[in-house]
């Protein structure tokens, strides 16, 4: 989404004529558009203003301009930090096209608009495309609904415009976009509003491919892995974070299902689509988890076989109940934690890798450098192969898969 946002940001600053800079020492305007999630990135957040602060205060330049979610909750902080360098300043919870005129409007009182065209280099491979902002979940370690507000779906009519553009533009594959993405539609008074999205954007004629990020175990029904089955472009990749293997610390993160529960929608994923791949999201070391509820994440990643996990240690946000929660776990205890389990991870990609080696996939190339290749098959793996036949980005070619490691494939033509 970040991604998403940041170039509607850029797409402003071209349209009055800046050029784009390749360090913060040479730029006129520094944007920051900021993520609160964890800690670390809300202190790098503060720390890279203040190095910009520190510029304008000798050159008299970069102006600062600060946008997302730590925006959202240290606008006090970021003021004092920025000081006069501070041009806009404006909150996660407002939606991007709001966030994109405010910036638009105060540009233009320095600058004007530039009155020739941009180039168009055509559009890139892959595209994001939100279609539901913020989140109703409240799930207690995470700070999204104080940052992003209350979900909000995009009408239907203009995300398939969105999408038309793209793939006009050259796209061939569309991410869709949303916090709790299987909530689309629900503000509408339409529970079928996700399934019914899949079906009408993969019927834009030319898109190639359609993947979405990311959906809630809790409203992931088995009627609707069924219905996805039939959308013939939807590819074979599910990303369903679970966060813990234990229904006690399920229960006190407030994620609205079981164990059983999760595992009951990856039987029904591993029936309908048998050659998936299927990642997720983990946090260790969450309030009150003691090493027996560790270890039944553990058996819970052994059981399913992800692909891949995105491991994080529960980092403490402001605002939120688990921050203050009895039973915070020892820094040193949830490192242990992360490393053990990364390595049971890291064992399991690699033998689920090994086993595409010798099969031929469909591979969407996204990038060529020199005579190397890189694009990804419908699982969402990324293959890296030799470039001998000069294919080009967005081609769409077969593979054979010679080699694995945990990460990647290795392939050639």
């Amino acid at each position: 989404m970040n991604e998403y946002e940041s170039e509607k940001f850029r797409e402003v600053f071209y349209d009055f004529g800046l050029s784009e800079v390749s360090n913060i020492e040479e730029a006129d305007i520094v944007l920051f558009n900021s993520c609160a999630v964890r800690e670390k990135s809300e202190q790098k957040l503060i720390s890279s203003v203040g190095y910009a602060r520190s510029l304008y205060e000798k050159f008299g330049r970069p102006y600062v301009i600060v946008t997302g979610c730590v925006a959202s909750i240290r606008e006090k902080r970021i003021k004092e930090v920025a000081r006069d360098s501070l041009l806009v300043l404006s909150k996660g919870y407002e939606l991007i096209y709001e966030r994109v005129e405010e910036l638009r409007n105060e540009l233009s009182k320095y600058l004007k608009q530039s009155s020739s065209e941009r180039i168009s280099e055509g559009g890139g491979v892959f595209a994001y495309v939100p279609v539901i902002f913020g989140c109703n979940s409240f799930c207690t370690y995470c700070i999204v609904p104080a940052t992003k507000g209350r979900e909000k779906s995009r009408p239907l009519e203009d995300i398939i415009e969105e999408v038309k553009n793209l793939v006009n533009s050259g796209v061939k594959e569309i991410v869709l976009l949303g916090q709790n993405i299987n909530h689309y539609g629900y503000d509408f008074g339409n529970k079928n509003g996700f399934i019914e999205l899949l079906e009408a954007v993969s019927r834009v004629p030319n898109l190639k491919r359609l993947r979405y990020l990311t959906p809630h175990p809790a409203y992931f029904t088995k009627e609707l892995i069924k219905r996805m089955r039939q959308v013939e472009i939807l590819m074979p990749h599910f990303h369903l974070p679970v966060q813990s293997g234990s229904n006690k610390i399920l229960s006190l993160m407030k994620r609205e299902y079981t164990q059983e529960q999760y595992l009951g929608i990856i039987e029904t994923i591993k029936e309908e689509f048998p050659e998936a791949a299927i990642t997720t999201d983990i946090i260790v070391g969450f309030p009150q988890e003691t090493d027996r509820d560790f270890l039944e994440t553990v058996e819970l990643v052994k059981t399913v076989r992800f692909d891949k996990s995105f491991i994080a240690a529960y980092s403490k946000r402001p605002n939120t109940p688990a921050a203050t929660m009895d039973g915070q776990i020892d820094t040193k205890v949830k490192k242990e934690r992360l490393n053990y389990l990364l390595k049971v991870q890291n064992e399991i990609s690699l033998e689920k890798n090994k086993t595409y080696i010798g099969k031929t996939y469909d591979v969407l190339v996204e990038n060529v450098r020199e005579n190397i290749a890189f694009g990804r098959i419908p699982q969402d793996k990324l293959v890296i192969f030799d470039n001998s036949s000069e294919v080009r980005p967005g081609d769409l070619v077969n593979v054979l898969i010679t080699d694995a490691d945990f990460i990647h494939l290795k392939g050639k033509r």
